[in-house]
C-alpha cells in the first residue's frame, strides 16, 4: 500500500492524464466501456513492451531494457514500471481525437463511421501516435537528468537522439492494434443531445499538454537539437491543421 501511494505521488502526472483520457472516452463509450478499452490498451502495451524489453527480445520496438532504478519508489509489474504502459491509452485518445478533428469530425463521430471511412482517421491517428513518441522518448531517455529517473536505455544506442528507429515502428504497430480493437468492440452511441465542445477540447488538451511538457523538458535540459526537432514536428502539425480551412459544420449545429 505504501509503494502504491508512493507511485501515485511520484507519477501523479501519468495518472492525471490517464484519468482525463478515461473521462474523454467515457463520454462516448460509457464508463464501463471506456475502462475496459483502457485496460485492454494497457494489456496490449504491456505485452509489446515486455516482448521487446525481456532478455533477447526485440519485437515490436526493437530491443531496449528497463533499469530497476525506481524499484523502491514505484510499483513495477514484472520487468516494467506500472506507469509506463499506462500512457498508451490516453495518448491513443489524444491521437484519435486529433485525427478525427482533422477529418472534420468529433471522436464520437469517428467511432460511428463505417470501416471504409474509419481507416482514414485510423491512419492519421497512428501517425500522430508515433509523432508524440518522437517528442516523448528522447527526453524520457534522459530521465536521469530530471524527475522521471533513468528507467530505461537502448544498449546499442539509436539514430534519433539515442532512440532506435525500430521503436517508432513498434509504436505504430502497438497503436494500430489498440485503436483497431477499440473500434471493433461494441459501441453504443449516446442518447439525446450533448455538448460536443468537450469532445473537441479534451483530446487536444491531452495531446497538446504532453507535447508542451516534453518540449519544456527538452528546453530545460538545454537539448537544443531535441527542442528544435519538437518545434519542427509541432509546426508541421499546426500547418497541416491550418491548411484545412474549409470546415464542415459539426453535426447538430
Amino acid at each position: 500500500m505504501t509503494l502504491l501511494f508512493s507511485t501515485l505521488l511520484f507519477r501523479w502526472y501519468v495518472f492525471f492524464f490517464w484519468g482525463v483520457g478515461l473521462w474523454t472516452l467515457a463520454r462516448i463509450a460509457g464508463f464501463p466501456g471506456a475502462l475496459f478499452r483502457f485496460l485492454l490498451a494497457y494489456g496490449i502495451a504491456y505485452f509489446c513492451e515486455w516482448s521487446s524489453a525481456r532478455p533477447g527480445g526485440w519485437f515490436p520496438f526493437g530491443h531496449y531494457r528497463y533499469l530497476p532504478t525506481t524499484l523502491t519508489k514505484e510499483v513495477w509489474v514484472g520487468i516494467l514500471p506500472l506507469m509506463d504502459s499506462l500512457s498508451f491509452a490516453f495518448l491513443a485518445v489524444g491521437a484519435l481525437g486529433l485525427a478525427a478533428m482533422y477529418g472534420h469530425r468529433t471522436l464520437e463521430e469517428a467511432f460511428s463511421l463505417p470501416w471504409q471511412d474509419f481507416w482514414k482517421i485510423l491512419a492519421g491517428a497512428v501517425a500522430l501516435f508515433v509523432m508524440i513518441d518522437m517528442v516523448i522518448d528522447p527526453v524520457a531517455l534522459r530521465g536521469g537528468r530530471w524527475f522521471l529517473g533513468q528507467i530505461y536505455d537502448y544498449p546499442e544506442g539509436g539514430a534519433y537522439f539515442g532512440v532506435t528507429l525500430s521503436n517508432f515502428a513498434g509504436w505504430a504497430v502497438t497503436g494500430f492494434f489498440i485503436m483497431t480493437l477499440w473500434k471493433l468492440l461494441p459501441y453504443k452511441p449516446r442518447k439525446g443531445p450533448s455538448s460536443q465542445l468537450p469532445d473537441l477540447i479534451l483530446p487536444v488538451f491531452l495531446y497538446g499538454s504532453v507535447y508542451l511538457f516534453n518540449l519544456s523538458v527538452a528546453l530545460y535540459l538545454t537539448e537544443w537539437g531535441i527542442a528544435g526537432a519538437d518545434l519542427f514536428l509541432g509546426g508541421l502539425l499546426a500547418t497541416l491543421f491550418l491548411a484545412r480551412k474549409k470546415r464542415r459544420p459539426l453535426s447538430g449545429q
